[in-house]
């Protein structure tokens, strides 16, 4: 192992909280391969134009909420359009290389599409130096909105998202099977599950602390396990929601249910739990495949989740629904005993998911680049 002491940039942003923790989870698995790299994270647009970082991610919030279809329309036309033609990320580029030239790193790993168009348009120019460069795609998807020339190495989710890539003419050899990089601490090997004979289920939000079922189903899961505690242990995490957290714990407090709120140690709450009830983000798929626990989701409406919950469906390690009135049901056949052989079924398949991700190489094909 050399000791030469390099810099990588990884370029990364903050819409949704996926690519971030790609982002920190690389930096582990680089650190781990050699101790001595700078490894420095950076937000692309903090890093170009701060002043519109947070107007860009309130934008992209409130489109994902309340807006979905225009938000699908813009994703999905993107989704076979050559990048090339799409120049929006040239606006952040001029600040940038600015920035790179000053941090000077050996190389650059993006978990963002218009980073991933920034590096690209840096390359490109004469008076600049070309730096290895690697993108990171932290959902299911296909969309060419994540490849550009001259791109060095692709980290993808699954082999089937490499052979659709490949299916449209890219190279085989740029590719690697890494699956979303998640902190190494969900790769869980000595899960226990049905502690006490129980089912042990986990509630949670996305990255901004918001649910696919309402408050009003938390209540009605409440006073339906008071009946049932014998069967099921229920914890919810809000996050980031602290609006919430308070209404559970304080202004009508649940009386069996678990509230958490921000929490540190979601790797041993998916080692604790046998299901989960969340948001199908890439990067709580893959900690989920990684900690081995069946993810229960409500049928999305954004792109890359749809993609996600495809993804889900088609591999047999989740249950997807599409109301709350499904969600009690799932509910009913978990505590009457009728869950357990799709349970058993769902395990089976995600330790054949596992299987075919290659997250620990992660470090290995950072290496073989440099």
């Amino acid at each position: 192992m050399s000791n030469i002491n390099k810099t990588i940039l990884i370029l990364t942003a903050q819409f949704g909280a996926g690519h971030v923790s790609a982002a920190n989870a690389i930096k582990e698995y680089i650190l781990e391969k050699n101790p001595n790299y700078n490894v420095v994270i950076q937000n692309f647009i903090n890093a170009s134009i701060p002043r519109i970082n947070n107007p860009m991610v309130k934008m992209y919030e409130r489109n994902t909420k309340y807006v979905p279809e225009l938000y699908n329309y813009y994703y999905y036309a993107k989704k076979n359009f050559n990048s090339k033609f799409d120049i929006t990320y040239k606006i952040y580029t001029p600040k940038l290389t600015e920035y790179i030239l000053e941090i000077k790193p050996d190389l650059i790993i993006s978990t963002f599409p218009s980073a991933a168009g920034c590096v690209h348009d840096f390359n490109s120019k004469k008076e600049n130096t070309p730096i290895p460069c690697i993108t990171v795609i932290t959902d299911v998807v296909d969309s060419l909105e994540w490849i550009f020339p001259n791109t060095d190495m692709y980290f993808v989710p699954t082999y089937e998202i490499k052979h659709r890539y490949v299916q449209k003419g890219l190279n085989p050899d740029i590719f690697r099977v890494t699956g979303v990089p998640t902190d190494k601490r969900f790769n869980i090997k000595d899960k226990v599950y049905f502690k006490d004979e129980k089912y042990n289920v986990l509630l949670m939000g996305g990255g901004r602390g918001l649910f696919d079922f309402s408050e009003d189903f938390v209540r009605w899961l409440d006073d339906f396990n008071e009946d049932f505690k014998d069967k099921l242990h229920i914890t919810i995490v809000t996050g980031k929601n602290e609006k919430l957290f308070n209404n559970l714990t304080v202004k009508k407090p649940l009386k069996n249910i678990e509230v958490l709120g921000f929490v540190t140690n979601m790797p041993d709450l998916l080692r604790d739990n046998d299901l989960l009830v969340t948001k199908p983000g890439g990067a709580t798929l893959f900690e989920a495949i990684n900690a081995q626990i069946p993810i229960i989701i409500k049928t999305p409406k954004v792109g890359q989740e749809i993609e996600n919950s495809k993804f889900i469906i088609d591999k047999g390690i989740g249950i997807v629904y599409n109301n709350e009135s499904e969600l009690q049901e799932i509910f009913d056949l978990m505590v009457n005993g009728d869950l357990e052989h799709r349970i058993n079924f769902m395990l089976e398949n995600l330790v054949h998911v596992k299987k075919n991700i290659n997250p620990e190489k992660i470090g290995d094909y950072v290496m073989e680049l440099l």
